[in-house]
């Protein structure tokens, strides 16, 4: 009879709940970034597009929140996670891209005020410009983390 441990199962499965939170967020932000944001300007228009990325941004934030935090935890409680180029590899991803998550939401709510404050378009649009120059390098990030994951463990042949 094959015994597994209880702290193996668990771990399983906060890596598991970590990447599938982490497709989820990834997938999401990039589908919508590529392919629904495109869509709402050309049907609505700029100002009616911003008003939907306002409600819609703060979901997505708080589905990369959950993704990071659950990547962090992995790393906490599985050592093969943190360890070699990889795993350092890993834990610089994971800081860049909660770093450049608390800088997009900071922005996100400054762009709001400069919108609200009816201070003019040309102060939103040049922070929006600079915005989505953080959101392309947090999205290079995750996209690194990603490919982490396709690289083998036991394999020393592999990139």
């Amino acid at each position: 009879m094959i015994r597994i441990e209880p702290k193996a199962i668990a771990t399983f499965a906060l890596r598991l709940l970590a990447r599938v939170a982490f497709a989820v967020w990834f997938g999401g932000f990039t589908f919508y970034a590529a392919v629904v944001v495109p869509d709402l300007h050309e049907s609505l228009g700029g100002m009616e597009t911003g008003d939907i990325s306002r409600r819609v941004a703060p979901f997505l934030y708080m589905l990369g929140l959950a993704a990071l935090l659950l990547n962090g935890l992995v790393l906490i409680a599985d050592r093969a996670e943190r360890s070699g180029w990889r795993g350092k590899a890993r834990l610089g991803l994971l800081a860049a891209s909660a770093l450049l998550l608390v800088v997009l939401v900071a922005m996100h709510w400054e762009m709001g005020a400069r919108l609200d404050s009816g201070t003019g378009h040309d102060r939103f649009f040049s922070l929006h410009e600079t915005y989505l120059t953080v959101f392309a390098v947090q999205w290079l990030a995750n996209l690194g983390l990603l490919a982490l994951d396709s690289v083998s463990r036991n394999s020393r042949k592999d990139v």
